[in-house]
């Protein structure tokens, strides 16, 4: 029984500081304004990795019915728990397990808000690109362990 507990205090600690870096595969839903309940996207992959002053989404898929999504490598530079992009903007922050970002999108006039937030094995996932006006998409999805 001890070493039950102790196992389960070990993987408890484990999970806690184990951040993003990983492979994960996930399931979720694509909405586009609001429109209905969206189309589920499954499997959705997502690679990121991590050092000491990094973070980055290495590469990812969103298969989600008539619609889906490559995801390339975009990383940040940490710097107390502020993320920067490669013009030293300030873009958001990460704390090891959570993640908020903003960035442009390839349409000037809006922008993406990226949050990630890890527990256990798994990490909720939100993507939504906005303009002043609306939300134009929401993704929403669960990835689960793979990472390290």
């Amino acid at each position: 029984m001890k070493s039950i507990v102790v196992m389960s205090i070990l993987l408890s600690s484990l999970f806690a500081h184990a951040g993003l870096a990983g492979d994960w595969t996930g399931f979720g839903y694509w909405t586009f304004k609001g429109e209905g309940d969206g189309v589920r996207c499954s499997p959705m992959t997502m690679k990121w990795s991590e050092t000491k002053n990094t973070i980055a989404i290495e590469s990812g898929f969103f298969d989600c019915e008539l619609v889906a999504m490559h995801v390339y490598k975009t990383e940040w530079t940490i710097v107390d728990g502020k993320l920067f992009d490669e013009s030293q903007k300030e873009v958001g922050s990460y704390n090891g397990t959570e993640f908020q970002v903003y960035m442009p999108s390839p349409n000037e006039k809006t922008t993406i808000a990226i949050s990630a937030k890890r527990e256990a094995n798994h990490y909720d996932y939100q993507e939504v690109w906005f303009n002043e006006f609306e939300k134009v998409y929401v993704i929403e999805a669960r990835f689960f362990t793979g990472g390290q």
